[in-house]
């Protein structure tokens, strides 16, 4: 049994003009709820109005103004609109139910009920929709959380951009003054190379979570994707990426896809590192270009199997595994760029030792893929 001086639950307005029904209801509320009492509907919308009610039990039949009434007054008022009502009725009929959820009660209450039933029927409903509010609460804090993320991050953009554009002016300044060995020469470019892959990120940063939400302004444009990726195959051997793996590519003279190009390039230089990383020492990755009517077809192959654990979940953020320094981040934003880009990605660990992950991207109409 709780003590009357323990802290109470909440408070909850009671409309009801009948003293009996009263007197009950109190008393298998009062030692948890501070209970306030209207006997006519007037009273209550006023009580309701002032603020502070959690729950409103309400008898339907009153004399002067219903309960249908009274709950359409309060849910017309934006002041009171949010209170949970409980409908109390010695009626039986799915009528009248169906006219009080309608109105927008909650539920129903039968009379007579026991003390125990109204009790929980009361504390339910007010943990209820207390668990929503902070729930929306939440997600309010959440969507400003974002606001203010994407504004750090656009700020962030502007301020370091000035001193990265120093920093990768000096490698070109370096090699037009000086006199450096073929060593030397080999680190200024893999610093100018690093200043622009951090440029890339920098720009790219906002765009990763524009394409998370579906606002990612895209200006999809026919390009050849073969010589980006020949780009990337030359970035990797520079930065040392691929001393161990050799990559090996099919050649061509071109091969046309509709979408973005600097939305492409960290899209397949996610997916050749990870095949690299993957490979260890003395393996071959295969990249292999194909086309049908509609998508050109890139296949990125490697030794060495995804383990089974991962592979429904190998495209989802976060996800990796083997990795000390993995984010997780490199395949789900290749996914990413794929979907916002109107193509499709998917891993294929079909065959035993081997792991491709295969990328589709929409083909200009028209143009054929390769030639």
């Amino acid at each position: 049994m709780r003590h009357s001086h323990a802290p109470k639950e909440g408070t909850i307005l009671l409309v009801d003009d009948q003293p009996d029904q009263i007197k009950v209801i109190k008393a298998a509320l009062d030692d948890r709820y501070l209970v306030k009492v209207a006997i006519r509907g007037e009273v209550a919308c006023q009580i309701a109005a002032g603020g502070g009610i959690d729950l409103i039990l309400l008898d339907i039949l009153m004399p002067g103004m219903d309960g249908y009434e009274v709950c359409r007054r309060l849910k017309a008022d934006p002041a009171t609109a949010g209170i949970p009502v409980l409908f109390l009725t010695c009626k039986d009929t799915q009528d009248d139910e169906s006219v009080g959820l309608r109105l927008g009660a909650v539920d129903f209450i039968r009379k007579p009920s026991s003390a125990a039933v109204v009790l929980l029927r009361c504390r339910n409903t007010i943990a209820y929709m207390r668990a929503r509010e902070d729930l929306e609460r939440k997600n309010a804090q959440l969507q400003d959380a974002l606001r203010i993320r994407e504004e750090m991050e656009r700020i962030a953009r502007h301020d370091l951009k000035a001193p990265l554009s120093a920093i990768l002016s000096l490698p070109e300044l370096l090699l037009l003054n000086g006199h450096f060995t073929p060593e030397q020469v080999n680190f200024l470019h893999m610093i100018e190379k690093s200043g622009y892959v951090m440029l890339d990120m920098i720009n790219r940063s906002l765009d990763l979570f524009r394409m998370e939400n579906n606002t990612y302004p895209f200006q999809p444009e026919p390009f050849d994707l073969l010589e980006t990726l020949k780009h990337i195959v030359a970035d990797c051997t520079r930065c040392g990426h691929a001393v161990k793996a050799r990559i090996v590519m099919e050649e061509g003279e071109r091969f046309m896809v509709l979408g973005e190009k600097w939305l492409s390039y960290p899209l397949f230089y996610n997916l050749i590192l990870n095949a690299i990383e993957a490979v260890g020492s003395d393996g071959e990755v295969q990249i292999e270009l194909s086309s049908d009517e509609a998508f050109g077809l890139i296949r990125i192959s490697n030794p060495g199997e995804v383990p089974p654990e991962i592979r429904e979940r190998f495209f989802e953020k976060y996800i990796t595994i083997g990795k000390p320094k993995g984010t997780g981040l490199g395949t789900y934003s290749a996914w990413l760029a794929v979907r916002t880009q109107g193509g499709r990605i998917e891993l294929d660990a079909s065959v035993a030792g081997r792991t491709s992950v295969l990328v589709a991207l929409p083909r200009p109409q028209g143009v054929w893929a390769s030639s």
